[in-house]
């Protein structure tokens, strides 16, 4: 850890001072630290992969917009960028919903209510003009997922007459809400973390992450199907559970066949089968 501290050694950290690593992976550092007398978070780029130094870059730009056109949800305050690979952040003080993408801890309900009211607040934000694009092409991603098989020609079918009926991406939205990113608050709220996948998307897609991500909390699923009804944007919501849905069997898919693999499958296809159906019904 402490090499790793040394590493931030020559970066740009606006006077902020490291003192603890508290997350490393290949892409990227996060350590706890000071700056001016306050607790700081430190998030450096760690690799010169293309791919995450965009999705890094695209994070600068979303705090920057916070900082132009503060969001109506609770967000860590940007200190200091160099502008490409450093980020000096607020200390949100609290506790993450989770560390695994499936928390095995059941969401209480108030810290559950608290996460929906992040997202959905998030939706609401006018962000800067330009600030922010769509994530990815919906129509082309039901095409690539159709042709590596995890949809069916009538699936592919019905999610394109679906997609027909509703207008481009328009919606503010996190576009990775895993249990990580978000920040149980010791006030009772939830702040949101890591904007790397932030943009403009279908209405509800947060919502649609949090429906099979949240599968094992009671009570999860309906309340997020309630909202999406209640707020008018079922069509939409059912064509992000579908995105959200096949990509996650993607990923767990791919992993190494055993104990995780089958059990994620497991945990994923009956959702997938029950949204396949409403789909279906719906031409």
């Amino acid at each position: 850890m402490a090499s790793m501290l040394r590493d931030l050694a020559g970066a740009d950290l606006g006077g902020a001072v490291p003192e603890k690593v508290l997350r490393a992976t290949g892409k990227s550092l996060l350590a706890l630290g000071h700056r001016d007398g306050r607790t700081v978070v430190i998030k450096a780029l760690c690799t010169g992969e293309e791919f995450w130094a965009q999705k890094f870059a695209r994070e600068i730009r979303i705090y920057r917009a916070f900082e132009q056109s503060p969001p109506p949800a609770r967000v860590p305050r940007l200190l200091h960028t160099d502008g490409h690979a450093v980020l000096v952040l607020e200390h949100v003080p609290g506790h993450v919903a989770g560390p695994e993408r499936y928390p095995a801890r059941l969401l209480p309900p108030a810290a559950l209510d608290a996460v929906l009211s992040a997202v959905t607040a998030l939706a609401r934000w006018a962000p800067p003009p330009g600030a922010l694009a769509p994530v990815f092409d919906y129509p082309d991603r039901v095409s690539r997922y159709h042709a590596a098989g995890f949809l069916d020609d009538g699936d592919a079918s019905a999610l394109r007459a679906l997609l027909a009926k509703l207008p481009p991406p328009g919606q503010p939205s996190h576009g990775d809400p895993l249990p990580s990113n978000l920040l149980l608050t010791s006030g009772g709220g939830c702040a949101l973390l890591d904007f790397e996948f932030t943009g403009l998307f279908l209405p509800g897609f947060d919502l649609a992450m949090l429906h099979a991500l949240l599968a094992g909390t009671p009570g999860a699923q309906d309340r997020i199907e309630n909202l999406a009804a209640g707020a008018g944007i079922w069509p939409a919501f059912l064509a992000n559970q579908a995105m959200a849905l096949t990509r996650e069997l993607r990923i767990h898919a791919e992993l190494p066949d055993g104990e995780l693999r089958a059990s994620r499958l497991a945990f994923l296809r009956p959702q997938w089968q029950a949204l396949r159906e409403r789909l279906h019904a719906r031409r």
